[in-house]
């Protein structure tokens, strides 16, 4: 999943809209996109308007276990 990551975000980080269109990718039957920016905003720890690896697998973690919808 790292690299993946890396792959889509080499400088380590994912703005708003990078993460939205990732978090699609593992929840393409949902309607992410109301549900993304709350959990971006929850996600985003330290407030940089960014989200690195280490919150991306807690944001994933967090709501993988249930459906967003």
């Amino acid at each position: 999943m790292r690299l993946g990551f890396l792959r889509d975000c080499p400088n380590g980080k994912l703005d708003k809209k990078q993460f939205t269109a990732v978090y699609k990718q593992f929840y393409p039957t949902g309607k992410a996109d109301n549900f993304c920016k709350y959990a971006f905003d929850t996600f985003d720890a330290n407030g940089d308007g960014s989200i690195d690896f280490d919150e991306f697998l807690l944001a994933i973690s967090a709501t993988s276990h249930g459906d967003i919808d």
